[in-house]
């Protein structure tokens, strides 16, 4: 698995219209967005990009992409065969689109992640997304809410088995107990009998 990074004053403006399309989402779920100064829903596209202009600074997406780039080094090997055992396949190359504005982190698929530079670009951001790519067919199937999904993702990319080290956890949204007691006893024996289980638990309660 290899990286592909891609920013510029174009991506931005159209981050910032997302984000501000989605903006009472986003507040609804207890998220926080970084908007460029000034800007808000009643911002035309001209404002919107002569602000971001103003505020670019190609050295910031550089220092991020090496950094992200010498922590994938360190991990991306491994981890690409952790997953590719458990999912059956990884991508060949991810899409990195580096971005001020927004939440920290998103992903589309097949292959495209997020990455909000003002996190100082932490893998654990880089590979919380790409874990997003991997399970979302099974999301989609089985109509995993928001909050479930976002459970999972940690579950996982925390979990002894990747061997990652890492130990960066999202809120707490009431599900857990659950979620987790299920991850434990399925997930690695078989990911999409968790996930049906998930689903089944969730329609008896």
């Amino acid at each position: 698995m290899k990286l592909e990074f891609r920013y510029g004053i174009k991506y931005e403006v159209q981050r910032v219209k997302e984000t501000l399309s989605w903006l009472d989402w986003f507040y609804s779920q207890g998220y926080e967005v970084t908007l460029p100064k000034g800007v808000d829903k009643d911002s035309t596209s001209k404002t919107i990009k002569e602000t971001i202009a103003g505020e670019f600074n190609k050295e910031e997406y550089e220092k991020v992409r090496d950094k992200l780039l010498a922590d994938f080094s360190k991990v991306g090997e491994k981890f690409s065969k952790k997953v590719k055992r458990i999912f059956g396949h990884v991508p060949n190359t991810i899409v990195v689109y580096l971005t001020k504005y927004g939440c920290g982190g998103s992903y589309m698929l097949p292959n495209k992640v997020v990455i909000n530079i003002r996190n100082e670009g932490r893998i654990e951001t880089l590979i919380h997304e790409i874990v997003h790519i991997l399970i979302q067919k099974y999301v989609e199937k089985y109509k995993i809410s928001h909050w479930e999904k976002e459970r999972i993702v940690d579950l996982i990319v925390n979990s002894g088995e990747l061997g990652l080290g890492f130990n960066d956890w999202q809120k707490e949204y009431g599900g857990e107990q659950y979620i987790d007691k299920l991850f434990k006893k399925y997930f690695f024996m078989d990911p999409e009998l968790f996930f049906s289980k998930v689903r089944s638990y969730r329609h008896r309660t």
